[in-house]
């Protein structure tokens, strides 16, 4: 797959911005380019990734009028379909909304882990493009050596707890995130509190397991991009409250 279409048209340019990065970083040290990679996808996924929230965010407001649906015709499904359909329609709320966003991040994503995962070392430089100024003779893969501290040095190809400790604890503060802001909008149910608390305490320890079977260099993408993410799903939420108290103001005037 990565030799066809998809290696020309995702990898190899991501590769060569990572690259790019790692020949003009001071201390050309492979972990912060890595880094900045991480943090510039994300920056340009940010749309993407505001109307997959925002889509979400809708959904969770019209939630109470859905139970109440449910509750009100519990013996007639077709009716509660058509019902719940209304309710969407009222609210413009495309369900596909939060799907399709994430379905168009997948392939970079992949593309991006593919990278981290066979694209750290010399003999991928040979999917540098011609005309790649100043290529680089070899690719150096400790993280954080120009420290000149041993504690400190990474060797991104090999496994490393620290990095995925960190990643561990930047997915539970991005979980935090998530449910301090779903909470807002939404009562959360029996349920929804346990589903919350699994995805609080799951998902980290997961992260934390997994990143430790993987070289460290996806460990520290994971971990920035997933501080990143919360960082993110912060300044997006707190702007869909300023339009939401825009929108009420602009209305409260109007009735006036």
């Amino acid at each position: 797959m990565w030799n066809g279409w998809i290696g020309k048209l995702l990898y190899v340019p991501l590769l060569n911005i990572l690259v790019l990065f790692y020949v003009y970083i001071p201390g050309q040290d492979l972990g912060l380019a890595i880094i900045a990679l991480t943090v510039l996808i994300r920056l340009i996924l940010q749309p993407s990734y505001r109307n997959s929230l925002k889509s979400q965010h809708d959904i969770q407001k019209v939630q109470p009028y859905i139970e109440k649906i449910k509750a009100d015709y519990k013996d007639d499904q077709k009716k509660q379909s058509e019902e719940i359909m209304k309710i969407y329609k009222e609210h413009k709320i495309n369900l596909f909304g939060s799907c399709l966003p994430l379905i168009i991040q997948l392939p970079i994503l992949l593309a991006l882990y593919r990278v981290f995962w066979a694209g750290l070392n010399t003999a991928s430089l040979v999917h540098l493009y011609g005309w790649f100024p100043h290529p680089p003779v070899e690719l150096h893969t400790v993280f954080l050596q120009f420290t000149h501290i041993p504690a400190l040095m990474v060797d991104l190809t090999s496994r490393n707890i620290y990095l995925a400790i960190l990643a561990g604890v930047a997915q539970l503060v991005q979980s935090q995130v998530t449910i301090r802001y779903t909470a807002k909008t939404t009562k959360a149910t029996g349920q929804q509190n346990i589903t919350n608390q699994a995805m609080l305490y799951i998902f980290p320890v997961m992260t934390l397991v997994i990143a430790l079977t993987l070289p460290s260099a996806l460990g520290l993408y994971w971990a920035t991009t997933t501080i990143v993410m919360a960082i993110q799903q912060v300044i997006i939420y707190k702007s869909f409250g300023h339009e939401e108290k825009a929108v009420a103001t602009i209305t409260h005037h109007g009735d006036q």
